[in-house]
């Protein structure tokens, strides 16, 4: 990080301060010093801001990088890097082949889900609820004919014209058949809860399932011409640590995710800094920036974003942390000679303080009271009398000590 001052009125007033030396020494019998080998000084109220310089790189606002969508092949390539480009302009086509595969699979899966959701949605009128209704009905039948025959055979049994041993084993038919009527019903149980159950709500999330598969593979294959984002210039992507970079060119093959290719948007800019931890206190969120460098023309303006929450430590030992500083910049008003692009130096001057009414004395003009105040003798004009005025320090800038309490006028500062 590289630091300068850039203070509006320096040099004005050193160039009044040596005016008024060089004027009030030679009419030092006209104003009268009160205090042998001293000077008057003329002070009025100026313009005083302290600052804080900086350097670092222009960054456009918006910029993406574009990865591939899904795996396939470059089909066409129909920009090149550098190119300016519009919003919405078709910058690279793929090869959905390989992701059309993928599609039908996944409308088959769909299709077989669909089909399995509805079945059990109609399940009571399913063939085989209506199979276990049948085999109820037809057990019960035959139970209650069964029955019938039984109480006929015990009445002729009684009369003494059949035998016990027919009247036994129609009982015996009688015990099977109920056995079957209940086996049927629980049956019919079964079969009913199973479309009402558990296999109700698998098939209707993977019913869900499917159709999510087929409305991703859907919203790839929309994707299968990439476009561009937002109006700028093509750039190579941003990669990974260690990352290789794609050639772009058709028959390549790409996976999904891979980088393919960056818009850097030319409309909006911002500056980034770092500065030192020593220095990170003197900042805050919208303090005002002007901006200069070779690159491009002009001064702009701007302020401060965001402050870097982390540092951005070094591994050098004894080096001091340091902080992200983001800047925003305005717009300029009118169109720059020499436009701004991104990666280009920029020189930062951040206003810590700014005094639009303050007067700033040489150090020497403040005496010490014997109440440890701070006052200065004072003459409102060469020829009014001279005053003790009791003043308030408020800082040091490159130009003096800034008091409060003190009007235009003119100050004796004895001689060193």
């Amino acid at each position: 990080m590289t630091r300068f001052s850039s203070n509006i009125g320096r040099c004005m007033l050193l160039g009044l301060a040596l005016a008024s030396l060089l004027g009030c020494s030679g009419d030092a019998d006209e104003l009268g010093s009160t205090v042998q080998g001293s000077d008057w000084v003329q002070v009025a109220p100026r313009l005083l801001e302290q600052r804080l310089g900086l350097v670092g790189r222009l960054q456009s606002v918006e910029q993406t990088t574009l990865a591939a969508p899904f795996d396939g092949l470059i089909a066409e390539v129909r920009v090149e890097e550098g190119q300016y480009v519009e919003k919405g302009q078709v910058l690279i086509s793929l090869n959905p082949a390989q992701l059309q595969v993928q599609q039908r699979q996944a409308q088959v899966e769909l299709l077989k889900a669909r089909r399995e959701a509805q079945r059990l949605e109609h399940w009571r009128d399913s063939p085989e609820v209506a199979r276990a209704r049948r085999a109820v009905a037809t057990a019960r039948q035959t139970l209650a004919s069964s029955e019938g025959n039984l109480r006929d055979t015990q009445a002729l049994f009684e009369r003494g014209i059949v035998a016990r041993m027919e009247v036994q084993s129609l009982a015996q038919q009688v015990d099977t058949q109920r056995q079957d009527l209940a086996a049927a019903s629980q049956e019919l149980a079964t079969t009913l809860a199973y479309g009402l159950g558990e296999e109700r709500s698998i098939a209707a999330m993977e019913l869900a399932n499917a159709e999510a598969r087929h409305q991703a593979l859907e919203a790839l294959y929309a994707r299968r011409e990439i476009f561009a984002p937002l109006a700028g210039h093509v750039v190579r992507p941003r990669l990974q640590d260690g990352g290789k970079p794609v050639p772009l060119q058709s028959g390549i093959a790409v996976t999904q995710g891979t980088p393919l290719i960056g818009v850097i948007g030319q409309e909006r800019f911002q500056a980034l800094t770092r500065v030192e931890e020593t220095d990170l206190h003197l900042l805050h969120e919208g303090m005002a920036v002007q901006i200069s460098g070779d690159g491009f023309s002009g001064e702009l303006s701007g302020n401060i974003s965001a402050l870097g929450i982390q540092s951005e430590t070094t591994e050098t030992q004894g080096a001091g942390a340091q902080y992200e500083v983001k800047v925003k910049i305005d717009p300029p008003a009118q169109p720059l000679q020499q436009p701004m692009r991104a990666g280009m130096s920029a020189r930062l001057s951040i206003i810590l303080q700014r005094n639009e009414q303050a007067i700033a004395l040489p150090p020497q003009a403040l005496r010490d009271d014997e109440r440890g105040g701070r006052y200065l003798v004072y003459r409102a004009t060469p020829q009014a009398e001279v005053e003790r005025i009791t003043v308030t320090t408020l800082g040091v800038v490159p130009e003096g000590v800034v008091v409060q309490g003190l009007g235009a006028g003119f100050v004796e500062v004895p001689r060193s």
